[in-house]
């Protein structure tokens, strides 16, 4: 009987097995330190020890015995951070096809940080081609072939094993509005087959969870409902509802149903959501954008169709003039194999694109570091150069927007887990 990679995993590396994190301070001096939590520090430095970031600034001291790392005339920043991707999965993991409605599914089940099983090796996880590109955490989700697919997970793309990667599970619970679910329904001759029955799927769980609240509170030797258990931690704010919606009249829809059962929302893909701004920066509700170099952020977006939503390079700075918490993240792979999905190694250029079109330099670098941290969750560990969070840190050879720029080494818990010219193998 073959055993589940799963299994596999855990025997290769050893159930045991941890790796510690750097316990010998390092300090990286002499770059531009961008610390997405103020102001830019020329010739700056980070010290790093214990997998945390111990100080950050001007003038640090040096703690004796540390390993230097002179990072004259570089640039220095947090990790990059791809707020929603479906990188791990196998094509036949990104939804459960025989249901288009499965809360109880957790994408942590599927999620393969080796990628396809027998293309890594035993050892440290590590994703390089996430870390040539810099990104050193992403929330991976169901992708958009389901109303509601599941429950995503934040993880890191480098650690000593996988509940080492894990930084939050549950993290979201991640739902779709639109063409996708109804190609599949048509497809399966189920429903839906209108957004009319994709809300009223929604809706009707969504009772149906505060019933199992409620009677589950009255008795609690109820069978218990994983489905009804996740959506009831949508529902009491533990985890917030990732709604994928790119036309208006979708937007409106997901607004409509976090206002009447009181739950947090997140904006996936969100191609029209300029038209919605004001509604959404009135609802404090963040929209995480897909790439600006593609027109396929979902499966409605066709170009040839004036109908369906298309990408807008505006449209970020639009929402943040308004006073909407923005992020841009890949998608990864959600649009199948006539439409595939960008890599995280080009999230940081490809954001950049947005500066063309209104976002200022500190915009475009927040909406892939501490905006995307925020709009997680986990703020508290990632998405800045403070003194307390976890050493994800990068250093680069030049502006970090800048297309001739490489990312030289990247650092996740104060590990030097990717190096330029020398890890890319491995």
């Amino acid at each position: 009987m073959t055993m589940p990679w799963r299994i596999l995993l855990t025997l290769a590396l050893g159930a045991g097995t941890s790796v510690k994190a750097q316990e010998r301070a390092i300090v990286i001096r002499g770059g531009i330190v961008i610390t997405m939590a103020g102001t830019r520090i020329p010739n700056g430095t980070v010290v790093m020890q214990g997998g945390k970031i111990v100080a950050v600034g001007a003038n640090v001291s040096t703690p004796a015995g540390a390993d230097i790392v002179d990072a004259t005339g570089k640039y220095v920043m947090p990790g990059i951070i791809d707020a929603a991707t479906h990188i791990g999965l196998g094509g036949n993991d990104l939804n459960e096809g025989s249901d288009p409605m499965t809360p109880q599914s957790r994408v942590i089940e599927a999620y393969n940080p080796f990628g396809e099983f027998g293309g890594g090796k035993p050892g440290p996880l590590r994703n390089h081609e996430n870390l040539s590109g810099g990104v050193t955490t992403m929330y991976v989700a169901p992708a958009d072939r389901a109303v509601l697919g599941g429950q995503g997970v934040v993880v890191k793309t480098a650690g000593p094993n996988l509940d080492g990667v894990i930084l939050r599970e549950p993290a979201g619970l991640n739902m779709v509005l639109g063409e996708p679910p109804k190609e599949v329904a048509r497809s399966k001759n189920r429903d839906p087959f209108t957004r009319m029955a994709e809300v009223a799927m929604l809706r009707q769980l969504f009772i149906k969870a505060q019933e199992y609240q409620k009677a589950k509170g009255q008795n609690s030797a109820l069978p218990r409902d994983l489905g009804l258990e996740a959506v009831g931690r949508v529902l009491t704010r533990e985890i917030p509802a990732r709604i994928e919606a790119n036309t208006s009249g979708d937007i409106r829809s997901a607004l409509r149903l976090s206002q009447e059962f009181g739950f947090d929302l997140v904006v996936d893909g969100g191609a029209w959501a300029y038209q919605m701004r004001e509604e959404l920066a009135s609802r404090k509700v963040p929209v995480v954008l897909g790439q600006m170099t593609t027109p396929f952020v979902s499966n409605e977006e066709i170009p040839d169709r004036t109908d369906y939503p298309t990408v807008d390079e505006r449209t970020p700075a639009r929402l943040l003039s308004a006073g909407v918490k923005v992020a841009i993240a890949t998608f990864s792979a959600s649009f199948g194999s006539l439409a595939p999905g960008g890599q995280g190694k080009w999230l940081l250029i490809d954001a950049a694109v947005a500066g063309g079109y209104g976002m200022s330099d500190e915009d475009v670098l927040r909406a892939v570091t501490i905006n995307a941290a925020e709009i997680l969750g986990v703020a508290n560990r990632v998405g800045s150069l403070t003194p307390g969070k976890d050493a994800d840190v990068l250093v680069l050879s030049g502006d970090p927007l800048s297309i001739k720029t490489w990312v030289e080494r990247v650092y996740v818990n104060g590990e030097l887990v990717h190096e330029k010219g020398k890890m890319e193998k491995q």
